[in-house]
C-alpha cells in the first residue's frame, strides 16, 4: 500500500510556474510542454542507440528550474532507523543544458543546512559540500564521491541517479531485460578509475517511458555491491514527463537499505543562479 506521501506525489500535484501554483490535474503550461513533447525522441526498440536512449531519458527532466522534496528512511544492520528530509534543486546550465543539482538537508536539526552541489561541465563533474559546523565549502573528489551520505546508503554519486542523469563513461547496450514487468534497455557504463568503489554501473531503462527502473553498481570483480531500484507501481506520467516517486537503495555489502520517497516536481522559472554557484549554493537564495 502506498504511503500518503507517495499517493500525494503521484501526479505532479502542484506545478509552480513563475510563482503561481497550479492544480494537480493541470498540465505544464503550453507552449513549454508542447515544445518539450514535440522533441521527445520516438525510439525504435530494436535499433535504439545509447545516445538516443540517454536523450529520451533526459527529455523527462524539466528544462527549467525545479524543486523536489526527498525523504530518506535508512535502516542499518542493527535495526536502527534514521530519517532525513532533503530538498533537491535542479536547473540545466543556460546554453549547454548540462545538469546542475543542489541538495540541502532540512531535517534532522543536527544536519540541517548541510548542502551538496553537483555541476556537470564539459563532460566532467564538479562536486562541492558544505557543513555548517565547519562553515566552509569543500570540493569532493575521488573515492569520497561514493562514501555513504549523512548515514544513509546513498552517496554523492548516487544522488544524480534519482534525477535520471545518465552515468558518464564508455557505455555499451547489452541484451534487453524485463524489470518489474517492464521491457527495459540495459546499458553498461565503465566508471572513472578515480572512483574505485564502483567499476561499472548497469542501468535498466523502461522502453516506454525512458525512466531508469534499476541501477546496479558493480565492483572490479563484477559483483553487484549496491542496487538502486524504483518502485515501478509509482511510475506516472504528466505529459510530456514520466517520473517515479519511490526507490530503494540497497547496500549489499553492509546489508542495509534506504527507502527514498520523492515529492511532486515543482517548476521554478525564477530559480536563482546563486543556488548553483560554489560560493553561494548553501545559502537560502530566493
Amino acid at each position: 500500500m502506498k504511503s500518503a506521501f507517495v499517493r500525494a506525489a503521484s501526479g505532479f500535484a502542484a506545478l509552480l510556474v513563475a510563482g503561481s501554483a497550479l492544480a494537480a490535474s493541470t498540465k505544464p503550461a503550453a507552449p513549454a510542454a508542447e515544445a518539450e513533447a514535440a522533441t521527445r525522441p520516438a525510439l525504435n526498440v530494436a535499433t535504439a542507440t545509447i545516445n538516443e536512449i540517454n536523450a529520451c531519458s533526459r527529455s523527462n527532466l524539466a528544462d527549467r528550474g525545479s524543486l523536489r522534496d526527498i525523504t530518506l528512511k535508512s535502516k542499518g544492520r542493527d535495526g536502527k532507523e534514521r530519517t532525513l528530509k532533503l530538498k533537491l534543486f535542479w536547473k540545466p546550465a543556460k546554453g549547454t543544458g548540462e545538469g546542475r543539482l543542489n541538495v540541502r538537508v532540512v531535517e534532522p536539526k543536527d544536519l540541517a543546512g548541510s548542502s551538496y552541489l553537483l555541476v556537470q561541465k564539459e563532460g566532467a563533474e564538479q562536486l562541492y559540500f558544505y557543513l555548517p559546523a565547519a562553515n566552509k565549502v569543500q570540493q569532493v573528489s575521488g573515492d569520497d564521491l561514493n562514501r555513504p551520505l549523512w548515514g544513509t546508503d546513498l552517496s554523492y554519486s548516487d544522488l544524480k541517479q534519482l534525477q535520471g542523469l545518465a552515468a558518464t563513461g564508455p557505455t555499451t547496450r547489452i541484451a534487453d531485460q524485463v524489470v518489474a514487468g517492464h521491457p527495459s534497455y540495459v546499458l553498461e557504463t565503465k566508471l572513472d578509475a578515480a572512483t574505485p568503489t564502483y567499476a561499472m554501473m548497469r542501468s535498466y531503462v523502461d522502453q516506454k517511458s525512458c525512466v531508469p527502473l534499476r541501477s546496479d553498481f558493480l565492483d572490479k570483480s563484477g559483483k553487484t555491491v549496491k542496487q538502486l531500484e524504483a518502485d515501478a507501481t509509482t511510475l506516472s506520467q504528466l505529459d510530456p514527463y514520466w517520473f517515479v516517486t519511490a526507490y530503494t537503495m540497497k547496500d549489499l555489502v553492509r546489508n542495509s537499505q534506504t527507502g527514498i520517497e520523492l515529492s511532486d516536481v515543482f517548476l521554478l522559472e525564477q530559480l536563482s543562479e546563486k543556488n548553483f554557484a560554489p560560493d553561494t549554493f548553501y545559502l537560502k537564495n530566493e
